[in-house]
């Protein structure tokens, strides 16, 4: 949640610009995998969107996308 304070920025994209703000956070949790200590950039989305991962988390983390299933699995066990 924005807090007073928080810096914020613009994301630009095709015709328009989105404010956002970044985050630092504990962890998240994914499944049965938590990432720990990172920032995350939080704008606004569409009302039938929770979230966005960046592939610099996925990548990071070898998570690996099964379109067929729409599954994301972990490819390694936790992050500290």
């Amino acid at each position: 949640m924005y807090e007073n304070g928080d810096a914020i920025y613009e994301a630009y994209g095709i015709g328009s610009t989105v404010p956002f703000y970044t985050k630092a956070m504990n962890h998240i949790v994914i499944g049965n995998f938590t990432i720990k200590n990172f920032e995350i950039d939080v704008g606004m989305l569409p009302n039938n969107h929770n979230a966005l991962l960046g592939l610099d988390i996925l990548k990071k983390h070898r998570f690996v996308i099964d379109l067929k299933k729409l599954e994301l699995t972990p490819g390694i066990k936790s992050s500290s």
